[in-house]
């Protein structure tokens, strides 16, 4: 008996084939995006023991160092870029925009890259091993978003700081600086433990403010005396105009961003270790 059933045209079987080939591709992207993907870490298990500096200390890999000492070129050339591109503003207004444009690319990937291979300190060194490569992994223009989570907590602490030196006109500048040193810590502290932007204070954190009083004596010590080290350098180096003061504080700064991811990714692996 002949088949009546009617057959299907060769177009469109040959769409059929096609779309099962662009599912396969879809299929075995998504597949090799996953095998890409960090493994995220089960964070360890509070513990009644007590926390040694051992448990502590840091391990730093290579990568650390390594875009340590290309940030310190990087930041140092933003630096120099932006007081060219005021020089030249002030002398030449049609100048200076025609330089405002590749001075704001160069700052739109300079504080991008700090600040995901800050975040990248802080979060690795959490988990007892100082790796920032899994923040900067990926598509170079994803780093932005990192910023909110980083010099947002900075901006965030220096507005409070602001609206608080209003009263006080006369001391607005030492106002700021005071209240950012002691909000940006709890800030970026915050920001990591809720893990948004959006969330600057969380209960937790504010806790430990009386639970663990050790760990905060530590970081304020060490963010003063670093303010007060950058801060001395600067009116020794100060030379108008600054280039010479760029040139010297690009590298501490990148040093001092180090220190406080180190800082931070300590004091973050402390509570997971003892908890809160």
């Amino acid at each position: 008996m002949a088949d009546t059933r009617p057959h299907e045209p060769a177009e469109v079987d040959s769409r059929k084939a096609m779309a099962q080939r662009y599912l396969e591709k879809a299929r075995a992207e998504l597949a090799a995006k996953d095998a890409e993907r960090p493994v995220r870490r089960q964070r360890e298990p509070v513990s009644d023991k007590p926390v040694t500096l051992g448990d502590l200390r840091p391990r730093l890999s290579g990568s650390t160092y390594i875009h340590l000492l290309l940030l310190v070129p990087v930041i140092t050339l933003s630096g120099l870029a932006i007081l060219w591109c005021y020089v030249l503003l002030n002398f030449d207004v049609l100048v200076g925009r025609v330089i405002a444009l590749p001075t704001g690319i160069l700052l739109y990937v300079a504080f991008s890259y700090a600040s995901a291979y800050y975040l990248g300190l802080i979060e690795s060194t959490s988990r007892g091993e100082t790796n920032p490569d899994e923040a900067l992994r990926g598509d170079w223009r994803d780093w932005f978003w990192h910023l909110p989570s980083t010099v947002g907590m900075i901006a965030a602490a220096a507005g409070i700081g602001y609206l608080l030196s209003l009263p006080f006109p006369n001391a607005r500048w030492d106002v700021i600086g005071i209240t950012t040193l002691l909000l940006y810590p709890i800030m970026q502290l915050s920001c990591l433990e809720t893990g948004s932007p959006l969330s600057p204070l969380s209960l937790p954190i504010l806790t430990t403010l009386g639970t663990r009083p050790l760990m905060w004596v530590s970081i304020y010590g060490l963010s003063f005396v670093a303010v007060l080290f950058l801060s001395t350098v600067a009116k020794s180096a100060w030379r108008d105009p600054p280039y010479f003061t760029v040139i010297v504080m690009g590298p501490l700064i990148i040093i001092a961003l180090l220190i406080y991811g180190l800082l931070f990714g300590t004091a973050a692996r402390w509570l997971s270790l003892k908890g809160r």
